[in-house]
């Protein structure tokens, strides 16, 4: 929407403007502006000649990447309204262009190996990205791109599935079965995309919410990967997220979503998670979502994990298994998304 735009353009100048720290929180360290600042500098030069990033699942990675800068206040329209403005304008540019190239003509950003990850992922980042657009030729392109997308991310969810499976994604358009980790990301593309006034069947939502609700288990007040399996503190931060994402009318999230944040808070993530950049983003994303007490103390914990594991260069490590060799672009992206969250820039996670 226009006031969703220009709130997010004021607020993108007011975090270029003000003096350090930005919009951060009282209770994260001083370090996490510098953080940032660095590990943005560092994610920039892994950008590839054709605006694509990582070695491996680039619609995906750009995806993350593109959100990366975005959440911090680097928009397409750099210098336009200050010279302060945008460092990265140029960057966030060719990482558009880059998904709208990828954009084919049945709504897919390519049918590479696990799919309807960067179909969610490349969706989310472009809708993002149509909130803060100046140039309404680029907007008419990614407004099609991702009306366009959401036809393929629907139409994926509506495949014949078993009770239990149903209303969830897998890693395939075609797949039997749903997973809470798919489910999540693409639960994430529809709901930026209706924030930007892309239509979204609100089945499609209702849907989502029922299958995320199978993934709980009452006993243990979190969430699992699958209906019935063991509880993880990552899966349980998608579950809480997907909760608050998926509020409908105005509607409070069901009571699940608050008893999951304070079993979050209880177990949180810890250096034997498997799968570590993902789960803090997530267990992050959840805890800002519930709140007072929980999000002060998750947030100062995860910004200090973080940065003492930032290297030298900016960067953060590689995590081979995690980003299917697609290099430290994943690891340095998620890291900033989850950084950034305190900057309340990303329409999508606002609460």
């Amino acid at each position: 929407s226009v006031p969703g735009r220009l709130l997010y353009l004021l607020l993108c100048i007011a975090l270029a403007l003000a003096p350090s720290p930005a919009f951060c929180d009282d209770a994260l360290p001083p370090g996490v502006d510098g953080g940032v600042k660095r590990g943005l500098d560092f994610l920039a030069q892994q950008q590839n000649a054709d605006g694509s990033f990582g070695a491996a699942q680039k619609p995906a990675i750009t995806g993350l990447a593109l959100m990366a800068f975005l959440a911090s206040g680097h928009t397409p329209s750099a210098g336009k309204l200050d010279a302060n403005i945008g460092k990265f304008g140029s960057n966030v540019r060719a990482a558009v262009d880059y998904l709208l190239s990828q954009a084919q003509a049945d709504g897919s950003f390519g049918h590479n190996e696990k799919q309807m990850y960067g179909q969610a992922i490349a969706t989310a980042a472009l809708a993002e990205a149509y909130g803060v657009e100046d140039s309404q030729a680029q907007r008419k392109r990614i407004a099609a791109a991702l009306a366009n997308s959401v036809k393929v991310i629907v139409s994926a969810q509506e495949i014949h599935k078993t009770d239990v499976y149903a209303g969830g994604w897998r890693y395939e358009t075609n797949a039997p079965d749903s997973d809470l980790s798919l489910s999540g990301w693409n639960v994430l593309a529809l709901r930026a995309c209706q924030d930007v006034g892309i239509a979204v069947p609100k089945q499609a939502m209702q849907r989502a919410a029922k299958f995320v609700m199978k993934c709980y288990n009452p006993d243990a007040r979190a969430f699992a990967y699958q209906p019935g399996a063991a509880v993880t503190p990552s899966m349980t931060g998608v579950g809480v997220l997907c909760l608050h994402l998926l509020e409908a009318d105005g509607k409070q999230p069901p009571e699940a979503a608050a008893a999951a944040a304070k079993t979050l808070a209880a177990r949180p993530v810890d250096d034997a998670s498997q799968f570590p950049y993902y789960a803090i983003y997530y267990a992050a994303q959840a805890a800002f979502q519930a709140g007072d007490p929980i999000w002060p103390a998750v947030s100062r914990m995860t910004a200090e994990r973080l940065l003492k594991n930032q290297q030298p260069d900016g960067g953060w490590p590689d995590a081979n298994a995690e980003s299917g060799s697609a290099g430290r672009a994943y690891s340095t992206s998620m890291a900033l998304l989850t950084l950034s969250i305190s900057y309340r820039l990303l329409p999508v996670y606002q609460r």
